[in-house]
């Protein structure tokens, strides 16, 4: 998309006769006077700052005397009329069938998400008021209506009435503007009414699509505006839970009020006092965020065609070795515009963090809406909880999911207070697979990790299991592979003996490729469970107290480091070449290739392993295997690397971190064919054969 540019046509419409509603919400900004703060630090508020390429969805700001309304995204899916219309394309699989949207109107082929506001701004300009909306996408002009309805004494009790043609109404507005030509090369709608004369005055607004035909049905009001930080996406997958809002009434987008609004026809309850004077050069008042669960938004760099809005169809991706279409790798969310789910605890900061990655059909408020989860992670451990979409509900966290999963982590550690220490990776089934495959493929990244029936990539692992439902789904990678690589990530595994989906041989799998390793780990086996016990249980104890007190390991002596090309995704600027204190790592062919090296520079110890098993009831009975260091054996500064390197060309050691700056270093490293060293203090070191390597490498020698 190019710069902002664009013309809209503005037509005003008189009032109506009002009806009688409750009086309106109004959602005003923390002030801050004329400069920005950003976020506060430490605290349990955040303020929303103006500017940055993420945001809080809902919030508004006044930033340098515009108003800035920024939207929740892919929340324009109109009323909740407890059916869904316009489903021509099998939606449920873009959105998930256990994340679909409260609202059901679809849009048909061609035209989808330009209605979804994303960024909604009101400049004072002489005597009146300029609109710029921006779209998450926008193939036609004339597809969309943006309307805005002016309260211009600030009463909901004068005014008001049916918005025409739009089939919504709302109490206290004196003037209906509507404005409905749009720029599809930049997205953006343009207008301008006059400036009210009162001091306050009250906006509303909204977005319609205008269906290119009669036979695609009438205009429908998808996406409502000023609606604060708080809106509700309170689907759990709990049906016996009774829905606060009618029919339907509950999804997973953010827009559960939306949509019951939309169904009853009135929106008063949304919209945003100005105050006139606060429309000057200089004056700005920032969005409160409080604790909770919240939808933020970040821009990514990267989009798929037609690079806007979403695709109910979906793009392919190269996860495709599943016997089961519906578990294949799949893209839907195409756009910069990508949201993920956060709950912020009520403790201040420094917060831990725990990426929950979503499991398959879910979306970005997986399991991090249920309370328990947010009492037992969140709350007790001051953690703070993020799901990411990672580009649709089948994404599985390779190639452009994958860069949605790092860029979340990315943009939470930037925008709060996070204690980089205490960084988790943990999913649920899909989810449970990506929690397997970050912590093994960014190891330095992750105090541990928690995995929920995780699948290992390859549900059968050389077995013939009978009734496995997909081998790979969409998985790019066999985690089973790389489980060496947590060598320095303690974490937990719950696996459920009755899994229709994760059965339980590949379980086992799991289990006996952990015992094979150094790692630190429990694996929980419970008989009775079956695929969904843990999420509908909501309990969540034994695995949150088992990682409560896990800190980052930083520069071990020991790393253990496995990869292989095929995972890495350079278009998006992903390589799984580096861990600690190893970087650079390329292999001789294709296939796996691994690093095993040993620095004594610094000195340390080397923990002493014991295994064992356990019982237990939590949530449901259950049985365990686990491994952990019961000593350590301390072993004294030197300089020595040893180890091995298996199918790796050449590979990068940091001096720095291992202590072995400038000095003569002893080597004893056994490869499998020609390889290079090279060290970050210039040195390299060519081996030009498989073998042994015992030598010594001078302080200044450059072989």
């Amino acid at each position: 998309m190019a710069a902002i540019a664009g013309l809209s046509a503005c037509v005003a419409l008189p009032a109506v006769a009002a009806p009688t509603h409750p009086a309106p919400t109004h959602h005003r900004p923390t002030h801050h006077g004329p400069t920005s703060p950003g976020p506060t630090a430490g605290g349990t508020d955040w303020t929303q700052p103006c500017g940055g390429r993420s945001w809080v969805g809902g919030s508004t700001d006044i930033c340098d005397g515009t108003v800035v309304y920024r939207d929740y995204v892919y929340d324009d899916e109109g009323a909740d009329t407890g059916g869904v219309g316009y489903d021509t394309n099998n939606t449920s699989s873009a959105f998930g069938t256990l994340a679909m949207p409260a609202g059901d109107v679809r849009y048909p082929p061609g035209d989808v998400n330009t209605a979804d506001l994303v960024r909604l701004e009101l400049t004072r300009v002489g005597d009146r008021v300029q609109v710029t909306a921006q779209l998450n996408a926008l193939f036609r002009p004339n597809s969309t209506i943006l309307a805005i309805a002016v309260d211009t004494d600030d009463n909901a009790k004068t005014g008001g009435g049916t918005w025409s043609g739009l089939g919504v109404s709302s109490t206290g507005w004196d003037k209906l503007y509507k404005f409905d030509v749009g720029n599809v090369k930049t997205n953006i709608i343009r207008g301008s009414f006059p400036l009210p004369k009162t001091p306050r005055w009250r906006v509303q607004a909204a977005t319609a699509y205008v269906p290119p035909s009669d036979a695609f049905g009438p205009v429908q009001v998808m996406n409502v505006s000023f609606r604060g930080v708080d809106e509700q996406a309170a689907y759990n997958a709990d049906y016996t839970v009774p829905s606060p809002y009618p029919p339907t009434g509950k999804g997973a987008w953010f827009e559960d009020k939306q949509a019951a609004a939309l169904a009853s026809g009135d929106i008063s309850q949304f919209g945003y006092t100005v105050t006139t004077s606060d429309l000057r050069p200089g004056v700005t008042e920032l969005q409160h965020v409080g604790p909770g669960f919240h939808e933020r938004v970040y821009t990514s760099n990267y989009t798929l065609p037609p690079g806007e809005g979403m695709s109910y169809d979906g793009i392919e991706g190269r996860g495709d070795g599943g016997s089961v279409k519906a578990f294949n790798q799949v893209f839907n969310f195409l756009g910069p515009y990508q949201p993920y789910g956060i709950y912020i605890p009520h403790k201040p900061g420094p917060h831990g963090l725990q990426m929950e990655w979503h499991g398959s059909n879910q979306g970005i408020t997986g399991q991090i809406n249920q309370p328990g989860m947010q009492q037992r992670f969140g709350e007790d451990l001051n953690r703070l909880l993020v799901v990411p979409e990672a580009r649709g509900p089948n994404g599985y966290g390779s190639d452009i999911s994958e860069r949605d999963l790092l860029d979340v982590m990315n943009d939470v550690e930037k925008s709060y207070d996070v204690d980089r220490s205490r960084v988790f990776s943990s999913g649920y089934s899909q989810g449970g697979y990506l929690a397997f495959r970050m912590a093994m493929l960014w190891p330095d990244r992750f105090a541990g990790f928690t995995s929920w029936v995780g699948f290992t990539g390859d549900d059968m692992n050389g077995t013939s299991a009978s009734g496995t439902v997909s081998a790979k789904a969409g998985a790019v990678g066999n985690m089973i592979d790389y489980v060496a690589n947590l060598r320095n990530v303690p974490g937990s595994m719950l696996y459920s003996g009755e899994d229709e989906l994760v059965q339980v041989p590949s379980s086992m799998a799991m289990l006996r490729a952990f015992e094979a390793t150094d790692d630190t780990f429990v694996w929980w086996m419970h008989p009775v469970g079956d695929h969904f016990t843990y999420a509908l249980l909501d309990n969540w104890a034994k695995e949150a107290a088992y990682s409560a007190k896990q800190r980052l390991v930083t520069d071990p002596m020991r790393v253990t480091f496995a990869t292989d090309r095929n995972l890495d995704a350079p278009k998006y600027g992903i390589r799984h070449d580096s861990a600690y204190w190893l970087s650079h790592m390329r292999t001789r062919k294709a296939g796996q290739g691994t690093v095993d090296l040993t620095s004594a520079g610094c000195g340390g110890a080397v923990p002493t392993m014991q295994t064992g098993n356990g019982a237990g009831v939590d949530p449901v009975p259950w049985v365990s295997d686990y491994q952990q260091p019961v000593g350590t054996t301390k072993v004294a500064a030197a300089p020595k690397l040893s180890g091995s390197l298996t199918n790796v060309r050449s590979v990068r050691i940091d001096t720095d971190a291992t202590c072995l700056q400038h000095k003569t270093i002893h080597l004893r490293i056994k490869t499998d064919g020609p390889t290079t060293l090279t060290l970050s203090d210039g040195r390299t070191i060519t081996w030009r054969g498989a073998g042994l390597h015992d030598e010594t490498l001078g302080s200044n020698d450059g072989r």
